[in-house]
């Protein structure tokens, strides 16, 4: 079997998705299938990037013109796609990240697959895209196979699921629910980290952009030290938004927290699981738009126990949740220190036993060979 992988991120490997793709290609791979990546040219992958991977397909692209003209990108994906046409005929599967993009495999319906990493538009639906977004969505969700990595995907379609229902099934003919995974053999306790050792850490894995919420982690976090003072926030991600983390800064300097607040940005996706277990608890501090949050599995998977916000796919998760404002968040940081061993068991028994790879992977096959 032969499957092409259609996604706007995968290399450089960065972000939750980008690791979903390279571990579906894993499993694929140990059962003989052949995988090819088609991903849109970017500054840190291009032509004459270094050691590149050979069975990326590099789709022309304008980077540029994404500063002038916002989600221009994702519209030329689709576009710069159908210069490739042809030599979609030879693959036997194509998974195409996100629905936005299926649009161009219209006429290839039985070999296509859409995965879902999360509800892609805003739910306010105000901007244009966010309603070309949404309205794709629906039209794809009635022709091709699915796999959601949520349950708040099927929800914002009408369809009658609730969170942490039905993990690992098929909810209608062909539209599976997956819930992101992790193996259990790479994030399990590991040794502190030496300049973490003495430190109390409160561990922020998230890109710094507005939809992650570092802001309310901050504010949370602010609220949450004057009971506990001997705490460090420490924040790792790339910069998204360079006026967000300006933003970010002024909080921080409002709050008089300039030395309990620390910013990490470039942490390998092979030492996290040290930063994870030399961190008191994770925060995922998620404003919208998340699917099942690999970050928040990673870490309850190492033992390091997690508080989240409600929204989005989170709800499907074992995590400790607030609403998505600081003060609710701040209370269930200190509910967490109040009851700490009985929670972190409970958040990495489950995520061990529900939200590993295997479970993952032997859905996936179900699906490939359906």
């Amino acid at each position: 079997m032969k499957v092409a992988h259609i996604t706007f991120n995968y290399k450089p490997i960065g972000g939750g998705q980008e690791v979903y793709i390279k571990n579906l290609i894993e499993v694929f791979e140990k059962e003989g299938i052949k995988n090819v990546i088609y991903q849109p040219i970017n500054k840190n992958y291009h032509y004459f990037t270094k050691e590149k991977d050979k069975n990326v397909k590099l789709v022309l692209n304008i980077p540029f013109i994404g500063r002038f003209i916002p989600n221009i990108n994702k519209y030329l994906f689709n576009v710069f796609l159908l210069l490739h046409y042809f030599a979609f005929f030879k693959y036997d599967k194509i998974i195409i990240h996100y629905a936005f993009h299926s649009i161009p495999f219209w006429f290839f319906k039985k070999k296509v697959i859409v995965v879902s990493h999360g509800v892609e538009w805003y739910l306010d639906g105000k901007s244009i895209n966010d309603k070309i977004s949404f309205l794709i969505a629906k039209l794809t969700f009635n022709r091709f196979a699915l796999v959601a990595n949520d349950t708040h995907y099927f929800r914002t379609l009408k369809i009658g699921i609730k969170p942490k229902e039905k993990y690992f099934q098929e909810i209608k003919h062909q539209k599976w629910f997956i819930p992101n995974c992790v193996d259990i053999n790479l994030f399990k306790p590991k040794e502190l980290l030496e300049e973490l050792k003495l430190k109390n850490i409160i561990f922020v894995p998230r890109q710094i952009t507005w939809d992650r919420g570092i802001h309310l982690a901050i504010e949370a976090f602010y609220l949450f030290s004057k009971k506990y003072k001997e705490y460090t926030l420490l924040i790792a991600g790339g910069i998204r938004s360079k006026e967000y983390k300006t933003y970010c800064d002024s909080l921080i300097d409002r709050f008089n927290l300039k030395n309990k607040v620390v910013w990490r940005y470039n942490i390998k996706n092979n030492n996290i699981s040290y930063f994870y277990s030399s961190s008191k608890m994770t925060l995922i501090p998620t404003i919208r738009r998340e699917g099942t949050s690999l970050s928040a599995l990673e870490s309850m998977a190492c033992g390091c126990p997690v508080v989240s916000t409600n929204v989005a796919g989170l709800a499907d998760l074992p995590t400790l949740q607030a609403a998505p404002e600081p003060n609710d968040i701040s209370s269930k940081m200190v509910e967490l220190i109040d009851n700490y061993d009985e929670i972190k068991k409970r958040q990495m028994g489950a995520t061990r036993e529900i939200f590993n790879i295997e479970n993952w992977s032997r859905t996936w096959l179900k699906v490939i060979n359906n």
